[in-house]
């Protein structure tokens, strides 16, 4: 594919396929992304749709090195500089015959043949591109530059034959040299463009060593399977996800978190495939197949970032549609017009060559997935996952930030920080009684209370009969006594007065603590006082978010009381407290209905809904799979800092394609009349824009979008 216009012919040949949904074809790529109806179809028939389109396709491979993913990239590109190696040297000889030598029959016939040699190897793909278009009845940029540098040549040689050199081949020449030096920039370009998923493939070492009956054996990544423990030695590359079962390192996890201080790991700690060991000698138990790591997940997301298709692009691909036919369309015009109305049929036939070589929808084809491209990858060198291109345009025009608290402003790993029994009880007793109801419940506060006991090394008691109460705790049997563990409305509705302890529950809840009342057999116990502590750059970040121009707001199913000092703490001022997992997505929902531009952020399976539900979802790295689902932006170190760098990111992707797109359509509405000649008859704008400088010009048009893209890759994020 050379242009937006084969883009549109290969989207439109998978679409035409019966059982396929959609189709999403990337030029920066060179992948199709085709999604199927449940009845499916045969990847064969897929293939085939693209060759009846003039195209040619192959089964992208679902994993590889990095050098296998720019393996065609580099010989392409080595392909064109041999190419534009021979062809500079043909038309610096032409040129130095043209200047040098002393003008004759002899010497246009010598400059012919070298120019016929020229267009033959310089020139072949474009013909051989515009012929397989012109037999599916179809144009694209090949259209264009095998018509402008074809009609040159022509023009060039039965003028030597007639006897009457006007040494238009040389035109013909520049031109090809000129696109061929623009596309093989072009190919350079986009080659650092997607080095960010080459990096990340190259992260992922090719053989692991698996322990087999106590021998050491080096094995193909591939080919170990889940349950095999592997080695892992100082200084390796972690070849798969698994659990250390033996030794003690430090890793650096830098790839993934995108902060370069290494992380302690002992037995029983997860390692990341990609990750690099430090001194010690590691033994792990794989428990995550090759192709199903955090890595292979994270790649993923990148590529399907890179190879969606912007809104935005969506007026690009509509003109294009239209716009080699059109500019055909005009190049016949201006023959017509230049011969007809000015008697001028050799200015008419330069004009007409200008106009051809002149237009470019390259850049339109390249103006969002360069970006996107570059964009993406960027945010994936930060631990800013971008799963789709909506997502950087919608996050570049958020107005409002909607925050889950526990998890994503606070640690969400909560911990027993104070027990207050009432007078006959003692703390051992409280937390033994609710330690034996929470240890049959899968709630984060009930798992810190069974921590806390197994800490203070507590006999264990035996519940049964575990019932939650939506809102309100958990209810359960110890003894034939029944155990209720929760807040004052679980006691109130077992008759169980809480009076005496009113104050001191006002005074945690209002330092941001969470007390949790205990009682059996009908009789009150004490309170445990459970705090979840606020992320340490929680703060930080939301005030980054606010320099940004951002409301935020934090919306939670704790209690007001405790919601509202946690926002204190971080400096957030609008909080909505007691809310079930749907009171979320409507509180979302409403935002977007008042016209706000919304995000949600959160961690949870509870703030699944409310994820999908807004404009732009974003999920914390470490929170539950299904949040991680549901969103459009993962941030992979479970760092709210990464936050304000995504939205950054999403504003300069924006940006950059704003301008592509700008700079796309304004050089072609501008350049095109400029070729035509229609200011020639103006006073002081008496200008012809010679077919050579027309190719400069389209060169140097797909170059410069390309290469404003690039620029993302030194945004600032901070």
């Amino acid at each position: 594919m050379h242009c937006a216009s084969c883009v549109s012919r290969v989207e439109d040949a998978l679409n035409g396929v019966s059982g396929v949904q959609s189709a999403r074809v990337n030029l920066a790529t060179d992948q199709a992304n085709v999604f199927l109806t449940p009845a499916g179809v045969d990847s064969e028939e897929l293939m085939n749709a693209v060759r009846a389109a003039g195209y040619e396709a192959s089964l992208a491979r679902d994993s590889g090195g990095g050098d296998e993913l720019s393996e065609r990239n580099t010989r392409e590109a080595a392909l064109w500089q041999r190419r534009l190696l021979v062809g500079a040297v043909l038309l610096g000889i032409l040129i130095a015959m043209r200047f040098v030598l002393p003008s004759g029959i002899v010497t246009s016939w010598v400059a012919l043949s070298l120019a016929t040699l020229l267009q033959v190897f310089v020139g072949w793909p474009y013909y051989v591109g515009a012929w397989q278009r012109a037999r599916h009845a179809s144009t694209n940029m090949d259209t264009l530059v095998a018509l402008g540098t074809g009609v040159a040549y022509l023009s060039g040689a039965a003028s030597v034959v007639a006897g009457d050199v006007n040494m238009h081949f040389m035109d013909a020449g520049m031109i090809l040299v000129f696109i061929t030096f623009g596309k093989t920039l072009e190919l350079r370009a986009k080659g650092r463009a997607s080095s960010a998923i080459r990096k990340l493939l190259d992260l992922s070492p090719a053989d692991a060593t698996v322990l087999i009956d106590g021998r050491a054996v080096v094995r193909a990544v591939d080919e170990v399977e889940v349950g095999q423990t592997i080695l892992v030695k100082p200084g390796d590359r972690v070849p798969l996800d698994a659990e250390i079962s033996s030794g003690q390192s430090q890793l650096d996890e830098s790839w993934l978190s995108g902060e370069s201080m290494p992380v302690e790991k002992q037995p029983g700690d997860q390692l990341l495939a990609g990750s690099i060991n430090g001194d010690g000698s590691l033994r792990a138990i794989v428990n995550r197949p090759p192709g199903r790591t955090s890595l292979d997940e994270v790649i993923e997301l990148v590529r399907r970032a890179q190879e969606s298709k912007a809104d935005v692009q969506r007026l690009a691909d509509r003109v294009v549609t239209y716009f080699v036919p059109a500019i055909l369309s005009i190049a016949a015009v201006t023959l017509i017009a230049w011969g007809f109305l000015a008697s001028d049929w050799s200015g008419g036939l330069s004009s007409m060559i200008a106009v051809l070589v002149v237009a470019c929808p390259c850049a339109l084809g390249l103006a969002t997935p360069t970006a996107v491209l570059v964009g993406s990858g960027r945010g994936a060198e930060a631990g800013i996952l971008i799963k789709e291109a909506h997502a950087l345009e919608a996050a570049g025009g958020l107005k409002t930030l909607v925050l889950d608290k526990t998890g994503t402003v606070t640690l969400g790993r909560p911990s027993v920080v104070e027990i207050l029994p009432v007078t006959g009880h003692s703390p051992e007793e409280v937390l033994r009684v609710a330690a034996a109801a929470e240890r049959l419940s899968r709630h984060p506060l009930a798992q810190c209370i069974v921590d806390a006991a197994e800490e203070r090394h507590l006999a264990e008691i035996e519940a049964s009969d575990l019932q939650v109460v939506a809102g309100a705790g958990v209810r359960a049997q110890s003894d034939n006594s029944p155990v209720l563990v929760g807040n004052e409305s679980l006691m109130a509705n077992a008759g169980i007065s809480v009076d005496s302890l009113n104050e001191d529950i006002a005074q945690r809840r209002a330092k941001g603590q969470s007390p949790l009342l205990v009682a059996r057999d009908g009789q009150l116990l004490g309170t445990i006082v459970v705090a979840d502590e606020v992320a340490p750059h929680s703060r930080e970040a939301i005030d980054r978010l606010k320099r940004l121009g951002l409301g935020v707001m934090i919306v939670t199913g704790d209690h007001q009381t405790t919601a509202e000092s946690i926002a204190k703490q971080v400096g957030v001022g609008r909080v909505v407290a007691e809310v079930l997992p749907a009171d979320k997505a409507r509180i979302v929902r409403e935002l977007r209905a008042e016209g706000e531009t919304v995000a949600m952020v959160g961690d949870g399976i509870n703030d699944a809904p409310a994820l999908a539900e807004a404009d732009v979802g974003v999920a914390i790295g470490a929170g539950a799979d299904v949040a991680i689902e549901a969103a459009d932006i993962v941030l992979v170190a479970s760092d709210l800092r990464a936050l304000p760098k995504a939205i950054a990111l999403s504003r300069a992707t924006l940006r950059t394609i704003r301008q592509n797109l700008v700079w796309a359509f304004a050089y072609n509405m501008v350049l095109v009349p400029v070729a035509a000649g229609v200011f020639v008859m103006l006073p002081g704008l008496g200008f012809r824009l010679p077919p050579a400088a027309a190719a400069a010009a389209m060169a140097a048009s797909s170059v410069s979008v390309v290469a404003n893209s690039l620029r993302l890759r030194m945004t600032r994020l901070e």
